[in-house]
């Protein structure tokens, strides 16, 4: 809504503009009624024109601007004859229009309350225009000397409020004015640049930039698209003339066999039959080699001429007739040999049929060839903005072809000095692994052995326990013993003590008694000899009571009769001592051998600490040697480590390298597709490889097969009568290959008109090449364009890059196929089989290309004939703005002329008419009650 507020008041700004120049043309020298009235006349007079005049500039934007000296013209301010703004009388309501002199006085009031105002306004925006003030104060010195005017009340509000307007319009003059100039220079810039779009471009204006970007990148992809349609197109020349030489050499040699075999020749001038027949050929090569040289597709099909090879088979048929020696002696066994030839025979039909089959495709790939070439040419007539920037394309395409190749040599050297890593790093990992599993075997060896010699160690502290245990009880019975047995002899000594207090004549039992006394001793002392040096001392304390008892039985033997009681209470104390003793001896000798075993035990146990001191030192040498072993791997790991550095150094190394092709174009960015493609380069290099190795197995087969048909040849001259009628039918087979000849005529006169048809093609596309270089120096862009044009030829070779690559990637995987279909000759049928598939899916693709090439054709002439509409639609928008801004000028000086209550009232009514929201309505009436307050 504010908008459209400032859109009037700047139409009315216009009018004061247009109306102030006209009271500038008609002031005088001389002030007067008269002069005001005819002043007001052409003020009245001059509104309404320049309302009708609004929609109408508004409506022809494209048409040329006016000079702006008409329009500063228009502004003249002359301040020597009369004031600028101030000075000047406005004129009189409309009843005055008579020239009524009550109206000629009044301005003075005005002029007064007007200067204050602006006074006001020029505090507000400083001293922006000095001119202006310079003005103002002139028309102010002027009106202090005027003479004393009339009451302020003759003048209309009207009048004062448009008085109050031009005073504020001049302030914005001179900022009019320059924008006025710099938007006049801008139009008459634009036009002859519209003028050129239109002559050399679909483009009508440069109001939409877009457009222009788009036909500039339209162009870009097209001639993109013309490079790549001319590689592809190389590559399959090239590409068939591959096959069908390896097609032709197949053909040779599958007829050079069968004639061979046919005829029974020997290898050794079958061999030679090749080699003339290869000179044969080769001679033919050279003398076409003009032809091919002139046209690439006519050499392709002069390869597939079995002509030279049914000749040089014919000669060999020839030499083998007079070759053929009978012998009757081996017919079973070249009966079996003609089986198997006649196999053979079948199996080189299927061939022939095959080759035939390729010989048709071949035929239809160069009528494709034709048409590619026919849609290239059309293409390239199209194209010719394009051709200029397609030579730099071009360089800069070897430039970076020449690079790969480069990097691709360094990155298999890469690869071969890592694999060689690779390898000595895993010979390393074995050797440390084997020399770890053979540790962890002693280790764990060692350690069961150590867990027997634990369990046995624990048996021998249990058992060691155990006999200690029994020697401390043995020891405490021992000393318990010594102990009765001390008291016993106690007792014995004082029973002798009382045996000797008795009367002398016990003298000769005593005697007796002694001598029996030794006897005892010498007992003892044997007894004594049989015990250990160390027990010798209580046998011998042992053996001193009995002499004693001994004595004392003497002497009471002796005795008289009244100590016979005495005697004998004695006698039996002895003897019961003696049985002691004898029991405390029988215990002494069980324990002592109880000792003994006891000492066993404890020389079994050292002998079995110093077994598991011998096992620890061993389980320390086996720890130092699995400590040495976790060095040695420490030590390889740490070389594995090193080693993978190396290999992230030799990665990095490749990283640099292909980081350093940085200047060239962007093909650092496919460094990681390189790879790739580098990748399946060798994976098909390892295939291939594969299929040399076995082909050479089957050729070594073959060999001594070879080798072991020539014996049998000799035999198989007996059944020359059956090799004649195979003869016929080779005869016929000659025939068809005549045929064949004749419809290779038929193929070589379509490839000379299609080689024909390509020259003209090259012709006319060199002398459009030269009109484009003609054209390309006399139309050079602008700077400005010129950087745009650079940038998007940036893009547009970063697209290039990318459709090339995915293009190499297409190609490539064709080459493969083809060279999977050319190899590998049981999987023919099913590869065809697959090439028929993707041929049609390829022409699917090329009608659909087409299909969206005609739908992007359509498109764009349905976008052109849009934006002429858009244009009109424009235009005609315009037209309505004009006219609806100046209803709503008329809409505001309708509302100025009437009263509040009534403006309040229309505002609803305006807003039903006009479609108002809520908002728009309450600005509406805010504008009317400020028009009110003024």
């Amino acid at each position: 809504m504010f908008q459209r507020i400032k859109g009037a008041i700047d139409r009315t700004i216009a009018e004061e503009q247009a109306r102030q120049k006209t009271i500038s043309e008609s002031t005088t020298s001389s002030r007067s009624g008269s002069a005001s009235s005819r002043r007001n006349d052409s003020l009245a007079t001059a509104k309404r024109p320049s309302r009708s005049k609004k929609p109408s500039a508004d409506a022809s934007e494209s048409a040329p601007n006016p000079d702006p000296a008409v329009f500063e013209a228009a502004f003249v301010i002359d301040d020597s004859d009369e004031p600028s703004r101030t000075a000047s009388p406005k004129p009189p309501p409309p009843p005055a229009k008579d020239g009524d002199p009550a109206a000629v006085p009044a301005p003075a009031p005005a002029a007064t309350t007007d200067r204050t105002e602006e006074k006001k306004q020029d505090a507000g925006q400083g001293n922006a225009n000095p001119a202006d003030d310079k003005s103002r104060g002139n028309g102010e010195g002027h009106e202090a000397n005027a003479p004393p005017a009339g009451p302020a009340e003759d003048l209309s509000p009207e009048i004062r409020q448009r008085l109050r307007k031009l005073e504020k319009l001049e302030a914005t003059y001179p900022e009019l004015l320059r924008s006025y100039r710099v938007a006049h220079k801008r139009a008459t810039a634009i036009e002859p640049f519209e003028k050129a779009l239109r002559e050399n471009t679909p483009l009508t204006s440069i109001s939409d930039p877009d457009a222009l970007t788009e036909y500039i990148n339209q162009l870009n992809l097209r001639g993109d698209m013309v490079m790549d349609e001319l590689k592809r197109v190389s590559a399959d020349k090239d590409e068939l003339g591959k096959k069908h030489q390896e097609a032709q050499d197949k053909l040779r040699k599958m007829e050079e066999k069968l004639d061979a075999l046919k005829a029974g020749k020997p290898v050794e001038s079958a061999a030679e039959d090749g080699a003339k027949s290869k000179t044969a050929v080769a001679a033919n090569g050279g003398g076409k080699a003009p032809e091919k040289i002139k046209s690439p597709v006519a050499s392709v099909f002069s390869m597939l001429s079995p002509k030279q090879t049914a000749q040089d088979d014919d000669g060999t048929r020839d030499k083998s007739e007079t070759e053929d020696i009978f012998s009757y002696d081996e017919m079973p066994q070249l009966q079996a040999d003609i089986a198997a030839k006649s196999g053979e025979i079948e199996q080189l039909k299927t061939e022939i049929a095959d080759l035939k089959t390729e010989l048709s495709t071949v035929k239809k790939d160069s009528a494709g060839l034709a048409t590619r070439l026919q849609s290239t040419t059309r293409e390239l007539n199209e194209a010719r903005e394009t051709v200029p920037l397609r030579e730099s394309m071009q360089s800069q395409l070897d430039a970076s072809n020449e690079e790969i190749a480069r990097l691709t040599e360094r990155l298999d050297k890469s690869q071969a000095l890592l694999k060689d890593l690779e390898d000595k790093a895993e010979k390393e990992v074995e050797a440390a692994s084997s020399r770890v599993r053979e540790s962890e075997t002693s280790l764990a060896t060692s350690d069961k052995r150590t867990a027997e010699l634990d369990a046995e160690l624990a048996k021998a502290n249990a058992a060691k326990a155990v006999s200690k245990k029994l020697i401390d009880d043995l020891s405490a019975q021992i000393q318990g013993l010594k102990k009765e047995k001390e008291e016993a002899q106690v007792k014995m000594n004082e029973l002798s003590n009382k045996l000797q207090a008795q009367p002398a004549p016990t003298s000769a039992p005593a005697q007796k008694t002694a001598a029996s006394a030794p006897a005892a001793g010498g007992g003892a002392s044997k007894k004594k000899s049989k015990k250990k040096k160390g027990k010798g001392a209580a046998a011998g304390a042992s053996a001193t009571p009995e002499e004693v008892a001994g004595e004392a039985v003497a002497q009471t033997a002796g005795s008289p009769p009244p100590d016979v009681r005495a005697a004998a209470a004695l006698e039996t104390e002895m003897s019961k001592l003696k049985e002691e003793v004898k029991d405390k001896d029988e215990m002494i000798e069980r324990l002592s051998t109880k000792r003994k075993t006891e000492e066993d035990l404890r020389d079994e146990i050292e002998t079995l600490q110093e077994n598991l001191l011998s096992i620890g030192q061993d389980h320390v040498e086996a720890k130092e040697r699995i400590k040495e072993l976790e060095a040695e791997k420490a030590s390889l790991k740490r070389q594995i480590t090193e080693l993978e550095g190396q290999m992230g150094a030799s990665a990095s190394g490749a990283a640099a390298g292909a980081k350093a092709q940085s200047d060239l174009d962007e093909v650092r960015k496919e460094y990681d597709d390189l790879k790739s493609k580098s990748a399946a380069l060798q994976s098909d290099l390892g295939a291939a490889q594969k299929l040399a190795q076995t082909r050479y197995k089957d050729l070594s087969e073959l060999r001594e097969v070879l080798e072991k048909a020539q014996p049998e040849l000799k035999s198989l001259r007996q059944e020359s009568a059956e090799l004649k009628a195979v003869k016929g039918e080779l005869v016929a087979k000659a025939k068809e290959l005549k045929d064949m000849e004749r419809r290779e005529r038929e193929v070589k006169l379509e490839a000379n008109r299609a080689h024909q048809l390509c020259a003209d093609g090259e012709t006319e596309i060199k002398g459009l090449r030269e009109r484009l270089k003609t054209e390309g120096a006399a139309k050079q862009l602008a700077d400005e364009a010129k950087r745009v044009a650079e940038r998007e030829l940036r893009r547009a070779e970063a697209d290039k890059v990318e459709l090339s690559a995915k293009a190499e990637k297409a190609e490539r995987a064709l080459r493969q196929v083809q060279d999977d279909v050319n190899k590998l000759r049981p999987r023919v049928k099913e590869l065809e089989e697959q090439a028929q598939k993707l041929r049609r899916e390829k022409t699917a693709l090329q009608e659909e290309g087409e299909f969206k090439a005609q739908q992007y054709a359509n498109a764009q002439g349905l976008l052109s004939s849009m934006r002429d509409q858009t244009a009109e639609m424009s235009t005609q928008m315009k037209e309505c703005k004009s006219q609806a801004e100046s209803l709503e000028e008329e809409l505001g000086e309708f509302l100025e002329q009437k009263d509040g209550r009534l403006r309040a009232q229309l505002v609803p009514v305006l807003g039903k008419l006009l479609k108002f929201d809520k908002t728009e309505e309450q600005k509406w009436i805010k504008a009317v009650q400020h028009i009110e307050v003024r």
